[in-house]
């Protein structure tokens, strides 16, 4: 008589479990990494479009605007005449997905005059500050009115 070849139905239903289990740990660390990831690449985003800002208002010597719409999860850089030089969205439909956005400053506008400096006079204490969630991952960015800039986790 021949041994029995293979391998039990118990044996890979206890197989299968044991994949089940370890792909769903990778994947609960996989979203954590891309929190993380994504508050942190966002705040780096916005620390360049501070600069770019910054450099086209001196360029052109006109004011340029930096607007947030905080519920939207986006803001745009506009010229003094009205037209967008660049936009950027946070949300389910951009490369990079956050779930919140605040520019801690009143009326959520930065100003940067034909000089390039920002105008701060909106800002809670001597920097201006940005704020950018995801999941549980928040970064800071500090700035001052001359677009240097600062990233903390908070």
């Amino acid at each position: 008589m021949r041994p029995a070849r293979g391998f039990s139905m118990v044996e890979v239903l206890v197989v299968l479990l044991l994949i089940a289990v370890m792909l769903g740990l990778a994947a609960e660390t996989f979203n954590g990494y891309m929190a993380r990831t994504a508050a942190k690449k966002a705040a780096e985003i916005f620390v360049q479009d501070l600069n770019v800002t910054k450099n086209a208002a001196s360029r052109s010597r006109r004011m340029v605007v930096l607007d947030f719409d905080e519920s939207r999860l986006r803001y745009v850089a506009r010229t003094e005449s009205g037209d967008t030089l660049f936009r950027r969205t946070f949300d389910e439909g951009g490369e990079i997905t956050l779930s919140s956005l605040d520019l801690e400053m009143a009326g959520d506008t930065l100003f940067f005059d034909g000089r390039g400096q920002a105008d701060l006079g909106g800002a809670v204490g001597s920097l201006g500050r940005a704020v950018f969630s995801a999941g549980s991952r928040s970064y800071a960015v500090s700035f001052n009115s001359m677009g240097v800039a600062r990233i903390d986790e908070t």
